[in-house]
């Protein structure tokens, strides 16, 4: 009988010698950790980074590092080959990482095969890691790769004096500590299935009615939201005007629709909806061909009051205001409320203004309207993204103007700015007479003391950040941590960014489901959402996340997201690295695992209605009926406020439901391994004697602390990778 080994045709017993040797060699391996760290060590009583490298090769290959070297001291540096391809390491290679900040390398690991990494760090014993993510995380970045082959190359550059350096971290920084936003509030982790009941943040559930009260808060959006039923803010009837006609209602009634900056009002391609009727619908204008509402008219006070555009008398009409940070709106009786000021006293507020006339079509007013909301600063893995505008000429000096407004209205610094070739400086403490001017970074604007002379020529030279609406669930929650009024404030220091970067572009990869209304495909996790401010931001970062099925926890001083998705181990437990006696597993109890999910939403295409989608696993009940009853159904309710895609709710209960009928194992233990730089989600595998059908068995680790001893107990649950789609 043949089988194949790396795609030859073998017999199946050398396939059998074949993995028993594999299996004898990682037994060899494993008598390299644990080793004791020692500052230029190079023997199993106490070596460095180079030096494990050094006795693992001298051991296990025949290397001989004991020839001491001729000629100029070896930079390693000049000696590897900077092109890594993991999946071109063979057994022996040696990898160079660098320092994240001072891009020097000074750390090396051997590569055992099938993933397996061999270093050790100062302060720690020496170990074995599946893959790099470990190291990486502690700012190791890989440099390049040493063949074994390349015995001469090797042997010179794990000389480099500046390999095994004292690196300077601390092991307790190494240790990735979970802990809440704040002391009131429950750990931002994937919660127990039940727990995901959040159900506030959202602007308006009841049924569909005028609100007319002054007290109601301009929504934040994030993503983009149907609002049904709002009118929450009214213009007073303006008694300088004398009706003609019972009929009319000389009034001008406002709707709000979210504080800025907006990008777009719209609700499938068409502004709005009015008491269920499109407003260009001739039920609301019949007297002219173009019938229905007139969209943003030219046309001043007297006009937007008696409703004459043009030839056309008494004509409904409405305008949109975009939120702009120079937004410009005259003040008439369109921009006032009875809150006693003017919604263009909020910068880059943006609402409608309706002029309805005839007070017989609209004996209440109900508008259904989307709004896209926010503009996010753009960022990747290095933090958020600055654009530099280099030469912006500032139009419009009359001699008498102060105030110009940059292209841009998110200003990080300027650089230069010359007004007739002469240099301004900005106002200060010590400098606030002659050529000074003020910035406005939030709205973008330059002003002056004096004003530059008629027709002056003013250039500006500065960096901006880029803004995009967006509705990815990683945008929403970096804004809620660093926004210093709607969020939490936390300086941008305190994001993980790569972290954040994966998760944006884990939720913008397309996927495609299928069920019975058809086949979707669309970005995997989006978020639309409205911030209510009489909530507390906890609930509204707990509603994000539910969105993208996320985790949010503080590690190295930084606040790291991540998505619970499919994954490889991260590191390989056993009883060589678990403390005796501290290891205990458990087989679920099935009595209370669902096997029927309930999802509520919010659903667009329902005006924002609560929307239920239910998932079932008809094995799972079939195989239960005759021990609990009810066709062998156990069911269990889920409420995501931030999603409003059929599509998203489905695929966010189905990967729950497969995760709950498939992870039948729960296990923990301590390891004696100090300084492991895991996370909550991480995967890992697991191998112990009490039970003998675990070899290298996938567990997620769901949480874990130190002890007094900075020994870490970790919590995990059996890793299915079906679940996740």
């Amino acid at each position: 009988m043949l089988s194949t080994l790396q795609g030859v045709p073998v017999p199946s017993v050398f396939i059998r010698v074949h993995l028993r040797l594999k299996k004898f060699m990682q037994l060899i391996d494993k008598t390299y950790c644990g080793l004791p760290w020692k500052d230029g060590g190079r023997s199993r009583s106490g070596l460095d980074c180079a030096g494990l490298a050094q006795l693992w090769l001298t051991e296990q290959m025949g290397l001989n590092f004991t020839v001491p070297p001729t000629g100029p001291e070896p930079d390693a540096e000049k000696l590897f080959n900077p092109i890594y391809k993991a999946g071109a390491l063979e057994r022996g290679d040696v990898v160079f990482f660098r320092v994240g900040k001072s891009g020097r390398v000074c750390h090396v690991a051997t590569y055992l095969g099938d993933n397996r990494y061999l270093h050790i760090l100062k302060g720690s014993v020496s170990r074995m890691e599946t893959g790099t993510t470990l190291m990486e995380r502690i700012g190791l970045k890989v440099a390049g790769a040493i063949s074994a082959r390349d015995a001469e190359t090797l042997c010179l550059a794990l000389r480099d004096k500046h390999l095994g350096d004292p690196i300077d971290w601390v092991i307790v920084a190494l240790l990735v500590i979970s802990i809440a936003l704040s002391a009131a509030s429950a750990f931002l982790l994937r919660p127990k299935l039940g727990q995901l009941r959040n159900q506030t943040g959202r602007y308006g559930f009841d049924s569909l009615f005028t609100q007319s009260t002054s007290e109601l808060p301009l929504p934040d959006v994030l993503g983009a939201v149907t609002i049904a039923g709002n009118s929450p803010f009214q213009s007073l009837i303006d008694k300088s005007q004398t009706p003609t006609d019972t009929t009319q209602q000389k009034a001008n009634k406002v709707v709000v629709l979210c504080s800025g900056p907006i990008e777009d009002i719209t609700a499938n391609g068409v502004v709005a909806k009015i008491n269920g009727l499109q407003y260009n619908n001739p039920f609301f204008y019949k007297a002219n061909p173009d019938r229905g509402l007139y969209q943003n008219p030219i046309q001043d006070k007297t006009n937007a009051v008696s409703g004459t555009i043009g030839a056309d008398l008494n004509r409904p009409s409405f305008t949109n205001y975009f939120g702009q940070h120079d937004i410009a709106i005259a003040h008439d009786v369109r921009a006032h409320f009875d809150r006693g000021f003017p919604v263009y006293g909020f910068s880059g507020s943006a609402y409608m203004v309706f002029r309805l006339i005839d007070s017989t079509k609209f004996p209440s007013f109900n508008l259904n309207v989307t709004v896209k909301g926010r503009q996010f600063r753009k960022f990747d893995a290095n933090g958020f993204t600055v654009t530099t505008v280099t030469g912006e000429s500032l139009t419009g000096a009359d001699g008498s103007k102060v105030r110009f407004k940059l292209a841009h209205w998110d200003i990080k610094d300027v650089s230069n700015l010359t007004v007739n070739g002469t240099a301004y400086s900005q106002i200060s403490a010590t400098s606030q007479t002659g050529n000074v001017y003020q910035l406005n970074k939030t709205k973008g604007f330059v002003e002056f003391i004096t004003a530059p002379a008629s027709s002056a020529t003013i250039s500006i030279t500065y960096t901006c950040y880029p803004r995009v609406w967006s509705a990815n669930p990683a945008v929403h929650l970096v804004y809620l941590l660093t926004e210093k009024l709607r969020g939490k404030g936390f300086d941008e220091s305190k994001i993980n960014w790569p972290a954040a970067d994966a998760l944006q572009d884990y939720c913008d990869a397309s996927v495609t489901w299928v069920n019975s209304s058809g086949t979707y495909t669309r970005p995997r996790y989006q978020c639309n959402y409205i911030l209510d401010s009489k909530k507390p931001i906890q609930d509204h970062i707990r509603a994000v996340l539910d969105s993208c099925y996320a985790y949010l926890f503080l590690g190295q001083g930084k606040f790291v997201m991540k998505a619970r998705k499919a994954e490889t181990s991260v590191m390989d437990f056993d009883e060589s690295n678990i403390l005796a006696d501290s290891f205990s597993s458990e087989k679920i109890d099935r009595s209370g695992r669902c096997n029927r999910i309930h999802v509520f939403f919010h659903s667009a295409d329902t005006l924002n209605a609560e929307t239920e989608i239910i998932r079932d696993d008809i094995n799972d009940q079939q195989s239960r009926a005759d021990r609990v009853g009810d066709n062998g159904i156990v069911e269990e309710t889920l409420r995501v406020p931030a999603v409003t895609d059929q599509p998203q709710a489905e695929r966010f209960g189905e990967q729950i439901l497969r995760e709950e009928v498939n992870t039948r194992w729960t296990c923990e233990f301590k390891t004696n391994i100090k300084g492991l730089a895991l996370e909550p989600g991480d995967v890992i595998t697991v191998t112990h004697s009490s039970q003998p059908a675990w070899n290298q068995k996938l567990f997620r680790i769901e949480e874990f602390t130190y002890d007094d001893q900075d020994r870490c107990t970790l919590s995990c649950s059996e890793y299915f990778d079906g679940a996740y789609i």
